[in-house]
């Protein structure tokens, strides 16, 4: 099959939407699904853990956590809550590296009343009962925690040298020493700094026209002050690795996970070859860790391939969970598979098979709203996310040379931070790096290809 004719054939097409701004620059975006029963609400804050300064760290996750604390107008949570749920509404949020994001999901016919309740918690926080919430996040902090108090997250282990000497190496939850010294007057100021108009979106989802999403947008929302966020700086060049990092958990089993520093989504050229090798690792069963690690060796039950892409950054991670017995074997496999994307190009019907699939995945990615959110949304804040068409044509025009050259660039042993989490896992460790170090030294750029 020819997908290029193919996809002219049966072409993908932009998603109906409408978008404007409010008078204060937030921007307003509304999907017409008249085919769903509910509305969906996100606002989205240009705000996440990357904007904190070092004795702010975790400040933006406390802060998604204290919007929920009531309103000057109803200042008890809980009967906030009971308020919104008596109108079938359900709300929550979440902080990451970038955005902070919270939603809504009500019947149209409450859509108003509701929406009016949830926008207070942006325009009218009450920010009550700091002293209980720290609590809470000091608890959430500690189930990433072994019995020592040691970070025991494998993402969270390796970002310290993936971006080193940068926000993005910090947890999103912050420290403890910086979460028990927030206060009040530090949440209103990370408030004010970024939950501006021009740093925010809204959208909405489900059976709506948009003069009318937008009229509630500005009724509700209006009274957010105008004005643009802050912005952050690139991340700094990674240490050169390998690196190899280790924590001991009494779990049953060993995490183990190999991640390589790489590019975002402003650096096309390289995020989609990236994403390419995401897909020919693991993007089904028959892919080639699970067809090749997972069903013929029969090492593991859970393997995984990962690529988390931000703005001007990224990591691709592979990793599995594995009994110790089988840890040496599993890694010689591992690199085997990275090593092969190094050195071979993807054949024709592996080739055909993932562009089937990733077409597939981008048509749809339309009938997801967190997607959308991505892809058209947060894009209007970042200015890094394609649309669906525009993904498509860069993927009919990547080749497996693209890949094979881009992953010989990008699999060096100085892009990579080695994580193990489990039983001994320390005395694991040092047998890995000495089994393997000089292994990983020999892989270096020979290919002619200077596509």
């Amino acid at each position: 099959m020819d997908m290029e004719a193919f996809s002219l054939a049966h072409p993908l097409t932009e998603p109906h939407y409408g978008t404007s701004q409010l008078d204060n620059g937030l921007t307003v975006v509304s999907f017409p699904m008249p085919w769903l029963h509910e509305v969906g609400v996100t606002i989205l804050a240009r705000s996440g853990s990357r904007f904190e300064r070092d004795r702010e760290a975790g400040i933006a996750h406390f802060l998604e956590h204290m919007l929920f604390k009531g309103t000057k107008r109803i200042p008890d949570p809980t009967e906030l809550h009971t308020q919104l749920e008596a109108l079938a509404a359900d709300m929550n949020a979440a902080t990451g590296p970038e955005t902070n994001l919270y939603w809504l999901n009500v019947p149209l016919i409450h859509l108003e009343e509701s929406l009016s309740l949830f926008a207070e918690l942006f325009t009218e926080p009450a920010l009550l009962g700091i002293e209980n919430e720290r609590q809470v996040i000091l608890a959430e902090m500690r189930e990433d925690e072994n019995e020592a108090g040691e970070n025991t997250h494998p993402f969270v282990m390796a970002s310290g040298q993936l971006w080193k000497n940068h926000p993005l190496e910090r947890s999103v939850l912050g420290t403890r020493e910086t979460v028990e010294n927030v206060e009040v007057a530090d949440l209103h100021r990370y408030l004010q700094k970024h939950y501006r108009g021009d740093n925010m979106a809204v959208a909405f989802f489900g059976p709506v026209e948009h003069a009318h999403v937008h009229a509630l947008a500005e009724k509700t929302l209006g009274a957010l002050a105008a004005g643009p966020g802050e912005p952050t700086p690139p991340p700094p060049p990674m240490p050169a690795g390998p690196h190899w990092l280790a924590v001991n958990d009494p779990t049953a089993q060993l995490s183990l996970s190999l991640f390589f520093r790489c590019a975002g989504q402003q650096e096309p050229n390289r995020f989609y070859p990236t994403a390419a090798m995401r897909r020919l690792l693991d993007d089904g069963f028959a892919s080639r860790l699970q067809a090749e690690v997972r069903e013929k060796e029969g090492l593991v039950y859970d393997l995984w391939a990962a690529y988390s892409a931000y703005t001007d950054t990224g990591t691709l991670e592979i990793g599995a969970s594995v009994s110790p017995e089988n840890l040496e074997v599993l890694f010689h496999n591992l690199i085997q598979q990275l090593h092969k994307l190094r050195t071979e190009p993807a054949g024709q019907e592996e080739w055909l098979r993932l562009k089937t699939r990733w077409y597939a995945a981008l048509g749809s990615s339309l009938d997801r709203p967190s997607e959308l959110v991505e892809r058209y949304v947060s894009d209007q804040l970042f200015h890094c996310v394609e649309p669906v068409t525009e993904s498509w044509q860069r993927v009919l025009q990547l080749t497996p040379e693209q890949v094979q050259f881009q992953a010989e660039l990008l699999l060096r042993p100085e892009n990579l931070v080695v994580v193990l989490v489990g039983p001994n896992a320390e005395k694991h460790r040092k047998k890995l790096k000495a089994r393997f170090s000089e292994t990983l030294a020999s892989w270096h750029i020979s290919s002619p290809w200077q596509g």
